[in-house]
């Protein structure tokens, strides 16, 4: 299998196929339930090849793993044998929190259902476009047969949403679908369509129409599970394989039609009535805001909480005027984001990587390569993509873009923004240009931390090979008499605690430079000096034995910070005499700071031996 040894790594790190409640996969993202969260092991999912990023949200522990993630997903539900596992969003249980398990539950129910839906929503554009291009009469047989097959994916909505929701629930998911099936049947439907007064054991009935519906099949499939439970509790063993079945349709469906239908009906009104309130008062406002925070909340993996309100608003209203437009201004602002990094980055790696994720996000909308890895991974480009996102939002706002089916925003979803009475296809591409532009534009000036290349990375080490390898001698800045740094008697020089050096008892007072370098640090009692030379070390010659004490008498330095010098060119000037008959030792330490950049620090001559400005004291190697 092609992705096995991934999906092996994966399954280690999430605490192995015991700890793995349940498991499903949106477009980008597998989405486990865990037994026990602190079980994974974050790092090693962090680094196993081809994950982009690791979200805990929701209850849920959501890998992004971008394109492939079905492919993934198949041969993992194989390893894991998700079909014959038992599997729960443990909605009762555990420390998870009411949000965590609403979001958990919403998008468990959905996520899987959501290709199915897309699908047969492009297919229903498609059937609109050969319609109005006169390639296809509404009138044909052809027309009937593509427009039932495509009407299929949406009608039957509420039995798609009850098999899913009932894997969530830990209940049997033919009598899921089977919950949802039954708001649509076709009696129901007549029976809706008559407008006639309906009794169930004289309890009225709401007349609801309930195909293209999502709240009512997980509302139902949820009461069930708890039905089930008490069914089975009560059946005798004998009759178990007809009556447990019997029983939850006897109690549930009932329930469903008198009590939960309805329910679900003024939750979805109240949706719609919201939605459609900002979209016609407040959206230049509303859309903006949302545009700008929707990234964060793909980030944390809940925008799919999103997603019945859009589905809700295109099967009530026929369009949706605020989900699917924030998420265009959104898409197109994180692709806007990783192309702007991946034509300023100087990291080839980088740069393919966000060139290629930009084109990924432009055409089908999918962002989670773009934002997991580059725009959110760098950090700065996310604020980019927030403030074009928001540019382009208040267009579209002003504008009130409406989008007709379900599908996630791309180049190729334009369609999407078309019906037989209004076209929005020219305001998408415009709000497209211009979250482009904004996005490009910010991204650019804000700027980010540009990251090194590996190659780059390969040379630097090579380098730093080198300079290590090479041998540095140094010449003595002061003439004099050697000590060993171990004799001097200061034990914070002679501890070697600063770096390992050489001792000079000075015949004279002047501190010359060994070599070409730069000042890197000068004190205001000029009782020392710190030099950067060019063969790269670090070097403090401090000049005397707590002669700090003496706040800079019998001191002069001769150089500034940052200045650059030549060998042999006077750094410090100091009385000798004076230092002595103040009761201090002028002994001059010269300390290697940077010693751990080095193999070896020696020094060339022996114990008390004289030497000159223009004799060597250290090798460096």
């Amino acid at each position: 299998m092609k992705y096995e040894a991934m999906n092996q790594s994966i399954i280690k790190g999430v605490g192995g196929p015991g700890n793995v409640k349940s498991v499903v996969h949106c477009a980008t993202r597998l989405r486990f339930v865990l037994n026990d969260e602190s079980k994974a092991d974050d790092d090693a999912v962090k680094n196993i090849p081809g994950i982009l990023q690791l979200v805990k949200k929701a209850g849920q522990y959501q890998l992004v793993i971008g394109n492939n993630v079905e492919d993934v997903y198949n041969e993992l539900a194989d390893m894991l044998d998700l079909d014959n596992q038992a599997t729960t969003a443990d909605s009762g249980k555990g420390n998870r929190k009411l949000f965590d398990i609403v979001i958990g539950t919403i998008t468990g129910s959905i996520a899987p259902a959501i290709p199915l839906l897309a699908g047969a929503g492009m297919g229903k554009v498609l059937l609109l476009i050969l319609t109005l291009t006169g390639v296809l009469s509404d009138k044909s047989q052809t027309y009937q047969m593509l427009n039932l097959i495509f009407d299929t994916g949406y009608f039957f909505m509420p039995a798609f949403i009850g098999f899913s929701a009932a894997k969530i629930f830990k209940t049997n998911q033919y009598l899921g679908a089977f919950m949802g099936l039954v708001t649509v049947n076709p009696n129901w439907t007549a029976l809706v369509a008559a407008a006639k007064p309906v009794s169930f054991i004289g309890i009225p009935v709401q007349l609801v129409s309930y195909s293209s519906t999502l709240i009512t099949a997980i509302l139902a499939v949820w009461i069930m599970s708890y039905i089930e439970k008490f069914v089975k509790r009560i059946t005798p063993g004998m009759i178990k394989v007809f009556a447990e079945p019997m029983l939850i349709m006897l109690i549930t469906a009932p329930l469903t039609f008198i009590v939960l239908g309805p329910i679900a009906n003024l939750i979805s009104m109240g949706i719609a009535s919201v939605s459609m309130f900002l979209h016609q008062h407040v959206g230049f406002i509303a859309i903006p805001l949302l545009a700008a925070a929707y990234p964060w909340l793909v980030s944390i993996g809940i925008h799919k909480a999103l997603s019945p309100i859009s589905i809700q608003l295109v099967a009530t209203q026929g369009f949706d005027p605020i989900i699917r437009v924030v998420a265009l201004c959104s898409n197109m602002s994180q692709a806007a984001a990783s192309l702007a990094v991946g034509l300023k980055t100087k990291n080839k790696e980088l740069r393919a990587l966000a060139l290629s994720s930009s084109v990924t996000a432009y055409l089908g909308g999918i962002t989670e390569p773009a934002m997991f890895g580059v725009n959110l991974k760098l950090k700065k480009p996310m604020y980019g993509a927030m403030i074009g996102g928001a540019v382009a939002g208040l267009f579209a706002g002003i504008m009130k873009m409406k989008a007709f089916i379900y599908v996630t925003p791309g180049l190729l979803s334009l369609p999407m923004w078309i019906s037989k009475s209004e076209n929005y296809v020219m305001l998408a591409v415009i709000t497209i240009l211009i979250s482009t532009i904004a996005t490009f534009i910010a991204t650019w000036l804000i700027g980010f931390d540009d990251p090194v290349s590996q190659e780059t990375v390969n040379q630097q080490t090579a380098v730093a090979n080198q300079k290590m390898t090479e041998k540095h001698a140094i010449n003595s800045p002061v003439a004099g008499e050697v000590r060993m740094l171990n004799e001097v008697n200061d034990e914070t020089f002679s501890s070697g605690v600063m770096g390992n050096g050489i001792a000079v008892v000075p015949s004279e007072g002047r501190v010359v430079a060994p070599t070409d370098g730069l000042v890197s640090a000068v004190f205001e009692t000029s009782h020392a000096i710190g030099i950067h030379l060019d063969n790269h070390a670090d070097l403090l010659i401090h000049v005397g034995i707590d002669t700090v004490e003496l706040k800079g008498q019998y001191f002069k330095t001769l150089v500034q910070k940052g200045q650059r010098f030549t060998a042999g060119q006077d750094l410090l000037q100091f009385d000798r005499d004076g230092i002595r008959s103040a009761g201090y030792d002028p002994t001059v330490m010269v300390i290697v700071l940077n010693t751990k950049d080095f193999l070896e620090v020696l020094p060339i001559p022996e114990d008390d031996q004289q030497v000159t400005v223009d004799n060597e004291i250290l090798m460096l190697a």
